[in-house]
């Protein structure tokens, strides 16, 4: 209990970080023209458009795509279990649909125009879609025992931020989208997975503690040993003998 107490301190304290650095982020691009890093980052990109990688870079936006990723999450949900299922479902629901929700009126309030599109781009709904994905699926392995070993779970990480880094360049390589769109898809990405987790850990954790308070069910041998009769707790009752009368 008090192990999954701190996990849900860190994954609180994740949220409110990635929450409080895309605000900050977003009231920044709305007052302002687009950056400097920006327009630095739309020259490298648009003069590399020749390289023979270009088919793959273009094609790696595909790990971002609404539609794709909820087939393919719902054809993982088929394998896990009963229990981590509800979560898995339940988590990808929350974290993508309300933070793709949260996307689409950012782009409204911040009103910032794509690079070479006339709709709004801030920030990159495909990095959002990638950012929440990746941390679900190491979240869910973690919890269902696939990953334990320090080396797996950096190994798996670190392949979660090249997926999520590589989605970002595909936008920026077809011109959808600036840096600062990107970077802003991965924070509020990352605010909507973390808090999403959050309210996951906080369940199991009120669960855990009710379950505690109120014992297992009646005829279970637990509530018994939870709840021990006064002849237990007073062995002296049972072994002494009555005085005698005279």
């Amino acid at each position: 209990m008090k192990r999954r107490t701190i996990q849900v301190s860190s994954w609180g304290t994740a949220a409110l970080v990635h929450l409080v650095a895309y605000l900050c982020l977003a009231a920044l691009v709305k007052f302002s023209a687009p950056f400097s890093v920006d327009r630095a980052a739309r020259d490298f990109f648009q003069g590399i458009q020749d390289i023979a990688a270009g088919w793959v870079i273009r094609g790696w936006a595909i790990f971002g795509d609404w539609r794709i990723l909820t087939v393919m999450l719902i054809l993982a949900s088929l394998v896990l279990s009963r229990g981590i299922k509800r979560d898995f479902l339940l988590f990808f629901l929350l974290a993508l649909g309300g933070g793709g929700a949260l996307g689409q009126l950012s782009k409204v309030m911040v009103g910032r125009l794509r690079p070479g599109d006339p709709r709004f781009g801030f920030p990159s709904g495909h990095t959002l879609a990638a950012m929440v994905t990746v941390i679900g699926l190491l979240y869910f392995a973690y919890r269902s025992g696939l990953l334990r070993r320090p080396l797996g779970v950096a190994g798996s990480a670190a392949g979660g931020v090249f997926i999520v880094l590589g989605v970002g360049i595909s936008r920026m390589y077809t011109d959808s989208h600036w840096l600062t769109d990107v970077i802003g898809g991965i924070l509020l990405g990352g605010a909507a997975a973390a808090g999403t987790v959050l309210a996951l850990e906080r369940r199991q954790v009120v669960h855990g503690s009710q379950f505690m308070v109120q014992g297992p069910a009646a005829g279970n041998p637990e509530s018994r040993s939870m709840n021990p009769e006064p002849s237990t707790m007073n062995p002296q009752a049972s072994t002494l003998n009555p005085k005698r009368l005279d």
